[in-house]
């Protein structure tokens, strides 16, 4: 394997890191560039540093801000980086440095699944994470499914375009939208995903919370990124009630014979009226944001 690789290992008294630190270096060799970020205690820092590998001691809080910490420090045309529980396969690492080696993709994640273990993530997590990817792949037009993942692997250039953005607390999937957004190409790549050997996660204290961060983001570049899929989405179910609505006032006057219910038949209108509205602004901001990008891209 090539010797241009770091990899970036955020951590918090994780006991597995060790072991993961060797199986890094049986993949890639003892030239791979090995960078923990770590919140922990002194004697916890000193066994990192007898393992050999870069320290850096984490002044910020939230795991993607110590993975930035880790990656301004990396030296890799190839930039990557995993949990430290022991969850995450870290073969999905050489797989997808295979892949961003062929030169297409910015950012390869790892599928977790696509193998989880008996036990390893609960329903609602999986139930989560699936419907947050659904939402990530639709409004960037790519096909993933673990946003949430904890393991990655990077282009340089690719993080070279997003470094001064500030890292908002979405973990992983922080890199990913920002790099979509950026028009670049996101892979993935299915790995084994295992319980925790050790204790339970410190660098996120709820998954929850997380996940609903992670959503409150993706809603804003729905609403900033693609427009037309709040107010068309809005705008479209408004006019199907009212067409809705319409129907049964027309029933009913044909029936009858008798306008028998015009506060009805008037929502209708208005429901219809603002619906299509709507759809034809999200139209015309999507259009104005295209022309915007196209221009961009032009400079």
């Amino acid at each position: 394997m090539p010797k241009h690789i770091s990899v970036v290992i955020p951590t918090i008294e994780e006991e597995s890191v060790f072991g993961l630190i060797r199986s890094i270096r049986q993949m890639f060799g003892n030239g791979v560039e090995i960078i923990v970020v770590d919140k922990s205690s002194e004697a916890y820092r000193k066994r990192l540093e007898k393992a050999g590998v870069t320290v850096i001691r984490q002044r910020s809080r939230g795991v993607e801000n110590a993975i930035v910490e880790g990656l301004r420090a990396a030296h890799g045309d190839i930039l990557a980086s995993i949990d430290a529980d022991g969850t995450h396969d870290p073969k999905g690492l050489k797989e997808g440095v295979r892949i961003i080696e062929r030169g297409d993709v910015g950012l390869v994640l790892g599928n977790r699944l696509a193998g989880l273990e008996d036990g390893s993530m609960s329903l609602y997590l999986r139930f989560g994470n699936k419907a947050l990817s659904y939402i990530f792949s639709k409004l960037y037009r790519t096909r993933v499914h673990d946003v949430l993942t904890g393991l990655f692997v990077m282009r340089r250039d690719a993080y070279d375009e997003i470094r001064k953005v500030d890292p908002y607390r979405a973990g992983i999937a922080f890199f990913a939208i920002e790099l979509a957004r950026r028009g670049w190409a996101i892979d993935e790549v299915g790995i084994r995903y295992y319980k925790r050997a050790y204790g339970r996660s410190k660098l996120t204290s709820s998954k929850f919370a997380y996940g609903i961060n992670v959503g409150a983001h993706l809603i804003r570049q729905i609403r900033d990124y693609s427009p037309l899929m709040v107010f068309g989405g809005i705008g479209g179910v408004m006019a199907v009630i009212g067409v809705v609505l319409g129907i049964f006032v027309v029933f009913n006057f044909a029936s009858t014979g008798l306008l028998s219910e015009p506060g009805r038949a008037l929502l209708s209108i208005m429901l219809i009226i603002a619906g299509i509205f709507l759809v034809v602004s999200g139209l015309i901001l999507d259009l104005l944001i295209g022309i915007e990008r196209m221009l961009q891209k032009r400079d």
